[in-house]
């Protein structure tokens, strides 16, 4: 996956308000830069169609898709980019994970295989659905589930076909998710790392 991925849409989950930063998390500021802009710069090295997914558009230079229902979980997020694709597949991350590595993205790929409706990392057995790639076949399940108001996209995982990726324990700081200041000044510390 070291070439443009022309075939599969990416679209960055935006939207979810973090009370503990009392910020809308995709405008959280990281080196200069919000959570969002690090994830579509890291997207577009891979992805030739990258799209923000949210309520409002706060990036008015990027490809936006408007939530398609009211309700605030990212399985609407994820719906709504199921809806918005002409593919077959999609790739799925979240705003608040900027230090995720793209040859982790890489690997998912490669395990995408015609039994597969979901591949998404596991690290230390904790499943990583906001950084993964879906297949059109679970827009129905996840329609039904939103109609009947059951948001929960973890209970949804273990009734569908899902290819789970091992990453090593080493590698799980990529998966740091942004909800603390203390998270906010390790991502600092990370990219600084990785910039070097």
């Amino acid at each position: 996956m070291d070439t443009v991925v022309s075939n599969i849409n990416a679209y960055i989950l935006t939207g979810g308000q973090s009370r503990r930063l009392n910020i809308d998390k995709s405008l959280v500021q990281l080196n200069g830069k919000t959570l969002t802009e690090i994830v579509h710069q890291k997207l577009s090295v891979v992805f030739n169609n990258i799209y923000i997914v949210g309520k409002e558009n706060h990036f008015p230079d990027y490809n936006f898709v408007k939530d398609i229902k009211p309700v605030q979980c990212p399985l609407n997020g994820i719906v709504t980019a199921l809806e918005h694709n002409q593919n077959e597949w999609i790739f799925v991350i979240a705003c608040d994970l900027p230090m995720v590595k793209i040859n982790s993205i890489s690997e998912l790929h490669d395990n995408i295989n015609s039994s597969a409706q979901i591949v998404l990392p596991i690290v230390d057995d904790d499943l990583q659905p906001l950084c993964a790639f879906y297949y059109k076949s679970v827009l129905k399940k996840f329609n039904a589930a939103i109609g009947k108001g059951d948001y929960s996209l973890m209970k949804l995982l273990k009734q569908i076909e899902v290819v789970k990726v091992t990453i090593p324990i080493e590698d799980e700081e990529q998966f740091l998710n942004i909800n603390y200041q203390k998270d906010l000044e390790k991502a600092e510390e990370l990219l600084k790392i990785e910039n070097n």
